[in-house]
């Protein structure tokens, strides 16, 4: 069975429809099954005194809301805009998705005329939106890095409780590091999310220009049945998200690396393991007790 490669285009059109355009024929005869933007909107943004300069904190966020308005202003995308990708996708071959972050964000989507969703990992617990979106939704995609397991086991149990029967749904083990390094991936969580009982994958934030594609490579020859790669035709230079973000000729590289191991012969070697009280933890093959991977977030295993 093929993997479904979401190639995450985010703010790497710069604002530039004629860029986003670019993006969906490259990403597409690349071989990505699904083009996806964000509905992410410079209107939405909260005013947080706490994250502006003056009221810093050890350890708190600096993100000053004016100059992050003026950023996010320059790459809003009009619904019209919207609309046109969703088109452009369907005529290309490619499945259009959409990142959702509001029940404002929703009901644009919705108007543009997505039916593909992707929920980010901040919001995996976000219960309200995601039972909004259900009702909606061919497909779900729900990354959990964050997340605390009871919220992932709730979300879950929602998802189940509330979706289409023919809705396609998948959870995605992701790190909120950006770039994450591989000793950092904890790729096994990947394997654990298996547990509930739904298409699993991996939300790949490595750096390919220092780690190639080792973790999205290695993901696919674990079984996921998705991986989420950001996507670039710019130079890495000329976007914000350029250093997480790989290449078409990457993409092809990512493709292709499906058909050079037999998964089948990685799965039963991960079941002996399994079956002993162990999984696989990262890429230097370092060995753990499954009983650690039961700790309360997704983040420390």
């Amino acid at each position: 069975m093929s993997v479904n490669i979401i190639a995450e285009f985010c703010q790497n059109h710069n604002g530039d429809v004629g860029v986003l355009n670019r993006m969906i024929l490259e990403a597409k005869e690349s071989g990505a099954s699904h083009a996806k933007i964000q509905g992410l909107y410079s209107s939405e943004l909260t005013n947080r005194p706490e994250f502006e300069p003056e009221n810093q904190k050890e350890g708190s966020l600096l993100r000053p809301y004016q100059a992050e308005f003026d950023r996010l202003a320059k790459l809003d995308l009009t619904l019209e805009s919207e609309s046109n990708f969703v088109e452009a996708c369907k005529q290309a071959g490619i499945i259009p998705m959409t990142t959702v972050f509001t029940h404002l964000g929703l009901d644009r989507a919705l108007k543009a005329g997505f039916r593909n969703f992707k929920i980010a990992s901040y919001d995996c617990a976000s219960q309200a939106l995601i039972s909004r979106i259900l009702p909606h939704a061919d497909e779900l995609v729900i990354s959990t890095g964050a997340t605390m397991w009871n919220e992932i086991e709730m979300t879950s149990k929602l998802v189940s409780e509330k979706k289409k029967p023919h809705t396609k749904i998948a959870f995605l083990h992701a790190r909120t590091i950006y770039p994450t390094p591989l000793d950092k991936m904890n790729i096994s969580r990947m394997l654990f999310l298996r547990y509930l009982g739904w298409e699993t994958g991996l939300s790949d934030h490595s750096r390919p220009e220092v780690d190639g594609l080792i973790s999205s490579k290695l993901a696919i020859h674990l079984g996921a049945s998705y991986v989420e790669r950001h996507f670039t035709v710019l130079a890495r230079t000329e976007t914000r998200d350029g250093p997480v973000s790989i290449t078409p000729l990457e993409l092809q590289e990512l493709i292709s690396s499906q058909k050079k191991i037999h998964k089948r012969d990685i799965q039963n070697y991960l079941v002996s393991m399994i079956l002993r009280g162990f999984l696989l933890e990262k890429v230097n093959l370092k060995l753990i007790p499954l009983k650690q991977l039961m700790q309360n977030t997704t983040e420390d295993v």
